[in-house]
């Protein structure tokens, strides 16, 4: 019986695209589908997870799913009997390592077929791998993990991994620019998936430092657990942004990012409708996002790539 083997590597804590992996791999077990974790060496610390592994080898007639941005692996599947699908995360990263090339090649042999993570990306795409098959499964942020608390704090969360410099900078523009909101501030660097949550879900505003995405998930998670959004969108956020669920700025302009927090600072004390108004307009776009929709997606792909994989009309767990 052939199996999805969903490859995953990790050097220590965890990103968003590794949480889709795993994420990926529990969704099509409970559809029904023979999916699992193939590790290659550590699993990510802080990530919780239901999902099987295997380690070592596996048969030629499995389906192998590798990241788009490994170049070694991406060779041995173009030599390789075995069937594979690449899962592209960040067109950005996969430019940068040099599988664009590799990729070309199995597209010209009709043996590339992908997983886009935004239809945005897919556009991309489209345009690097024209020959390529390409199946849409957007990227999700998890409503069974991400929703607000009963009482939320005046305060602000950032994830700074990505623009530490930036996030000094706005903080101190803020601090200076706008002192009524010197608000604390919370960075989630080294947060486990579950502590992310449940500071997300405490505080009233988020600072989104999203670089060079083809989502990011951050901001997506931050409404869905309640807060008000203010900064960049990183490219990928272009995809879910607005006017009614975020203050966004253009990218790198920290000023800007100053002046969006205090106007989403000042929202929050003022209160009332508008602030009403502008949470239910991000947990509109976190629905849009969400595990059922992904949910939706994730079968009609699998269904058509490999549907002798779905062993049952149920869950596998």
């Amino acid at each position: 019986m052939p199996k999805i083997l969903y490859a995953l590597a990790s050097a220590g804590g965890f990103t968003g695209g590794q949480k889709m992996v795993v994420r990926h791999v529990e969704t099509l077990r409970d559809l029904g589908f023979e999916a699992r974790l193939y590790v290659t060496n550590a699993l990510p610390a802080g990530l919780s997870h239901q999902a099987p592994m295997i380690r070592g080898g596996f048969h030629n007639d499995d389906i192998l799913v590798v990241p788009d941005d490994d170049v070694d692996i991406l060779r041995q599947c173009e030599a390789a009997r075995w069937r594979s699908v690449v899962f592209v995360q960040n067109p950005y990263a996969l430019a940068a390592a040099g599988a664009g090339e590799v990729m070309r090649r199995m597209a010209d042999q009709g043996r590339l077929t992908l997983l886009s993570v935004a239809p945005r990306q897919t556009a991309t795409l489209r345009r690097l791998f024209p020959k390529a098959a390409i199946h849409d499964i957007r990227a999700f942020a998890d409503e069974r993990l991400f929703r607000p608390a009963p009482a939320k704090q005046r305060c602000i969360v950032s994830t700074p991994k990505k623009r530490p410099q930036e996030r000094q900078a706005i903080e101190a523009f803020l601090r200076l620019m706008h002192p009524a909101w010197d608000w604390p501030w919370r960075d989630l660097q080294g947060a486990s998936e579950i502590e992310t949550a449940e500071s997300l879900a405490q505080s009233e505003v988020f600072l989104s430092l999203n670089r060079l995405e083809s989502v990011g998930l951050a901001p997506l998670e931050a409404m869905a657990a309640g807060c008000v959004v203010a900064g960049f969108t990183g490219i990928g956020g272009l995809s879910y942004a607005t006017p009614d669920n975020g203050f966004w700025v253009p990218d790198e302009d920290c000023e800007a990012a100053a002046d969006a927090l205090a106007e989403a600072c000042a929202l929050v004390k003022e209160g009332g409708p508008a602030l009403k108004r502008r949470r239910e307009a991000g947990f509109e776009t976190a629905r849009a996002w969400s595990q059922a929709a992904c949910k939706v997606e994730l079968e009609a792909a699998w269904t058509q790539i490999a549907p002798e994989t779905r062993v049952s009309e149920g869950s596998l767990d």
